[in-house]
């Protein structure tokens, strides 16, 4: 939903300096502000993607004993042993401009499928789990 706000925003900043360039009387000086405003939400996304990376948010660690999945503040939101697992579904999506892979990492009957999404139409992370999964046995 950002990713659309930015856009929408990034938009209205570019009709607004096509404007600024066609008719100047008429932007009165908005043009400035708007180019701030535009600059710090692109600024603030870069740095929350440096602060996330370096603070190891929303990762997936794929273990020779199982796999570990951090949230949002870096602490593992959720793990499963190969054991414990019961079956795996993948689900693509891939769209003209991105792709994605939602994976569901199904354990016993009485605990939540862990799930994870990766991006990229042909994810390393997929194949590496599928593998470590078959490697161990958990999967078939």
């Amino acid at each position: 939903m950002f990713q659309v706000l930015r856009g929408f925003l990034l938009c209205v900043w570019i009709a607004l300096i096509v404007t600024t360039i066609v008719n100047p009387s008429a932007v009165d000086g908005n043009a400035a502000v708007a180019t701030v405003v535009v600059a710090a939400v692109y600024a603030l996304k870069f740095a929350w993607r440096l602060l996330t990376a370096r603070l190891g948010v929303n990762r997936c660690y794929l273990c020779a004993e199982g796999v570990a999945v951090t949230g949002r503040f870096g602490r593992v939101r959720d793990s499963v042993t190969w054991n414990e697992v019961t079956g795996v579904q993948q689900t693509t999506v891939v769209g003209l401009l991105i792709g994605a892979h939602r994976i569901e990492v199904f354990r016993n009957r009485f605990s939540a499928p862990l799930w994870l999404v990766a991006p990229g139409a042909k994810s390393a992370l997929v194949q590496a789990l599928l593998y470590e999964g078959r490697r161990s046995g958990a999967l078939r």
